[in-house]
């Protein structure tokens, strides 16, 4: 016997109303306990998406492929000028496009960046802003 349709068309319900992403490979990861781990994550989120990504899917999309709430609040201010200009702090992780769609996000590093090249990234960043 064949399975019920009403399953299928949750999940298809369940696509149009959210991000296309995968889970991550391993299962839920733990919440980060550092900057660098959420930097690591947010990273993460956007090579796995593949494509830019619409800002309104970005909480959504972190927690599909982690399996974890985006805190972004523990780690970031978030102002009055709200994520847009939170993310616009850290350039050297997130790109923000204005395209005709909205406001869209990309890794600003390259695909298949280790945690520790992404540290070093940070690191170099923070010290340019001292200067």
């Amino acid at each position: 016997p064949s399975a019920p349709p009403a399953k299928a068309t949750v999940e298809a319900a369940a696509a149009k109303s959210g991000p296309s992403i995968p889970k991550r490979a391993g299962g839920p990861t733990r919440p980060p306990a550092s900057i660098e781990d959420f930097l690591w994550n947010i990273h993460s989120v956007l090579e796995a998406f593949g494509e830019s990504m619409p800002l309104d899917q970005l909480k959504d999309a972190y927690s599909k492929h982690l399996g974890h709430k985006c805190a972004i609040e523990r780690f970031l201010v978030v102002g009055e000028g709200g994520l847009a200009a939170t993310l616009k702090r850290i350039p050297h992780i997130v790109t923000i496009l204005q395209e005709k769609d909205g406001v869209m996000l990309k890794a600003t590093l390259n695909a298949g960046t280790t945690k520790e090249q992404l540290v070093s990234a940070d690191h170099s960043y923070r010290r340019q802003l001292q200067q």
